[in-house]
């Protein structure tokens, strides 16, 4: 087996996303390290257009471009990955801690008897080895796992982990043929996508979130005036999602997405375990509650006890007057 790196890449409307590239710019400096190195993964149909962004930052990028890849399949994708890392023997692959990530890398993982770790935020160098970080327990332990040296790594890293670096050289592209196996028990009856153009949750650099606080789903107009005016993305609690004020792709939490932004604002949150492990590696937090008990002030750098009805407009209006100046 090599010491190669391999990324899977995930992409939008034929383009590479962002974390993806994070992950390349994350796995540059693993080869670098190992002297090895870095190969880049497309599986889909036409990525051949996403190659040409990705082969920037790899040495190698291994395009399965087939029509019957359009869609998303837990089967037909992990038959041809399987087939890609077979090939190509890397020593460590990385994924996105995404639906599709936590979906694909265990049932990868089983099948060659990797090390596998999930939902990790970083990384760094022990030796001659790998040191893997990993938050525990809604962010309350950070754990560090060193894989053994003898067996594959499969690992995927939340969104937002990692910058994304200057691209470099333009590596090399090769077109594989697919070897398409799929789940005769399986039949997929149809797709439903999302028109939303907004940032993806997990890729926003700024959130607010509503929670049960929030009273009505109406009142997320304001949330969403605030994103908007920063560029951001809106999130919601479980409780939320649940009452049907919000659709589920907007759930942030154990049982939703796990978000890593720049700034994450929580609104009527109480700050149940289960939505404090979607978002406690934000990097910074801030919380609006009236009620200074509520266990999410435990968590945020910054925390505001007052009706969030009397804070959020007020917010409004400051970020429109400053971005109006600028």
């Amino acid at each position: 087996m090599s010491k190669d790196v391999l990324v899977f890449i995930e992409c939008k409307d034929s383009m590479p996303r962002k974390a993806s590239l994070e992950l390349l710019s994350a796995g540059r400096q693993i080869a670098a390290k190992f002297s090895s190195g870095l190969s880049a993964v497309l599986i889909g149909s036409g990525v051949k257009r996403a190659a040409d962004v990705v082969n920037a930052y790899s040495d190698k990028t291994i395009v399965v471009d087939d029509e019957a890849l359009t869609d998303y399949g837990w089967d037909t994708t992990s038959s041809v990955l399987q087939d890609i890392v077979k090939k190509y023997g890397p020593m460590i692959v990385l994924g996105t801690s995404s639906m599709t990530g936590k979906d694909l890398f265990p049932r990868l993982a089983v099948r060659f008897e990797a090390a596998m770790i999930s939902d990790a935020v970083g990384f760094d160098f022990e030796g001659d080895g790998l040191k893997i970080k990993k938050p525990l327990y809604g962010g309350k332990v950070i754990s560090w796992i060193a894989p053994g040296t003898d067996a594959m790594l499969m690992a995927t890293f939340r969104p937002n982990s990692f910058a994304v670096s200057e691209p470099g050289q333009k590596g090399e592209i090769i077109e594989e043929q697919a070897n398409i196996r799929k789940n005769p028990g399986i039949k997929v009856i149809s797709f439903k996508k999302g028109e939303s153009k907004k940032v993806d949750l997990q890729e926003a650099d700024f959130i607010i979130c509503g929670g049960r606080g929030m009273k009505a789903a109406e009142h997320f107009s304001l949330l969403e005036d605030i994103g908007d005016i920063m560029g951001g993305r809106v999130g919601a609690s479980r409780t939320v999602v649940d009452s049907k004020w919000r659709d589920y792709d907007d759930q942030i939490g154990k049982s939703g997405k796990t978000v890593s932004p720049k700034l994450y604002i929580g609104c009527g949150i109480s700050g149940a375990l289960h939505h404090i492990m979607g978002m406690d590696t934000s990097k910074v937090i801030v919380a609006i509650n009236k009620d200074p008990n509520a266990p999410i002030f435990q968590y945020a750098d910054y925390g505001i006890v007052d009706d969030l009805f009397t804070v959020l407009p007020a917010l409004k209006d400051e970020l429109k007057e400053s971005r109006e100046e600028s």
